[in-house]
């Protein structure tokens, strides 16, 4: 197999939009389920996820797996979600990255 390399006085520049940005952080994240949301198996969860360009932040949420009487949807408002709650970590590599809201918890935020 021929040994793939950059050659000599080359570069390789990559230049994305904005869906291709979505896209990477949606990929990178669901690729990293599992440590970043503490679950042994991300088969268990659905998630949802929204970004805000003009402040340059993300929102990703997850829960249980639904059951056969759940709708696949959310049912999070994630565009008001992602501008009421304040961050929940400043690094997604070290414990404690995520808070546990219930349902009646995010609908507090989302109504405030």
């Amino acid at each position: 197999m021929k040994k793939k390399t950059i050659p000599d006085d080359k570069y390789r520049v990559i230049k994305i939009g904005k869906e291709a940005i979505f896209e990477f952080l949606y990929e990178s994240f669901t690729d990293k389920i599992e440590t970043f949301f503490d679950v042994s198996d991300s088969s268990t969860v659905v998630t949802g996820f929204d970004i805000d360009w003009d402040k340059g932040e993300f929102i990703c949420i997850a829960r249980n797996e639904m059951s056969e009487n759940e709708h696949l949807q959310m049912n999070v408002d994630l565009q008001k979600l992602l501008s009421e709650l304040e961050a929940t970590t400043d690094t997604l590599f070290r414990n404690n990255r995520y808070v546990e809201l219930s349902k009646s918890d995010i609908e507090k935020v989302i109504d405030c």
